[in-house]
């Protein structure tokens, strides 16, 4: 009985170390299965905060590259509207110097009837229009060349410029038309062997070259 006894208590403990050996183990795995919780919770909370950023960050490019063109295109219509303006005014500057050379052109035909008034044409060398002054029986006494200016501002250089047009040409006279005399020439008068003169006295500087 003794023995009996010893042996339902030996198994007794044995069965409580079990018991206390699979609560052990069924708390470690509860502890490790909410720790496996916890991190794949923690890597899927940082995934999307990866995922997040990137979408952010592909946002922020996307914008950044949108704004980029944005300004190549700002800038771009803003070159072609200086090169339009340039090209307006350009034009505009040409128009005016074509108009003053025709005026010029029907100035010398009403003050000088018996003469020939040749233009350049477009594109050729030279001054913009060529007198070759006849006498009333049509025989040539001398030729004059004429260059048309419409500009703000005097320049020296059309001088040079003109003398060499007027050796070219084989002139006797060069007369220069502008709307801006140099400071010391008021209605007319002549520099380095050029005269030059304002659109409106032409006919008066014509008349005293006759």
């Amino acid at each position: 009985m003794e023995k009996d006894a010893a042996e339902k208590d030996r198994k007794l403990q044995e069965a409580r170390g079990n018991e206390l050996q699979l609560r052990k183990e069924k708390r470690d795995l509860e502890i490790a299965k909410k720790n496996l919780e916890l991190e794949v919770a923690r890597k899927v909370d940082a995934e999307r905060q990866h995922i997040r950023e990137d979408a952010l960050k592909e946002a922020a490019e996307q914008h950044r590259l949108k704004d980029a063109e944005k300004d190549h295109k700002l800038q771009e219509a803003l070159k072609m509207n200086e090169e339009l303006n340039r090209k307006l005014q350009q034009g505009s500057q040409q128009t005016q110097g074509e108009v003053l050379e025709l005026d010029l052109e029907d100035v010398l035909r009403d003050c000088c009837r018996f003469d020939e008034i040749l233009p350049v044409p477009k594109g050729v060398r030279g001054a913009d229009v060529l007198q070759r002054v006849n006498s009333r029986s049509g025989v040539c006494c001398g030729l004059i060349i004429w260059e048309a200016k419409r500009t703000k501002n005097w320049s020296d250089t059309w001088i040079s410029k003109l003398k060499g047009d007027q050796q070219e040409a084989k002139a006797d006279i060069a007369v220069l038309v502008t709307d801006v005399l140099p400071k010391d020439i008021d209605c007319f008068g002549m520099r380095d062997r050029v005269w030059i003169t304002v659109p409106r006295h032409v006919p008066s500087l014509v008349a005293a070259l006759a």
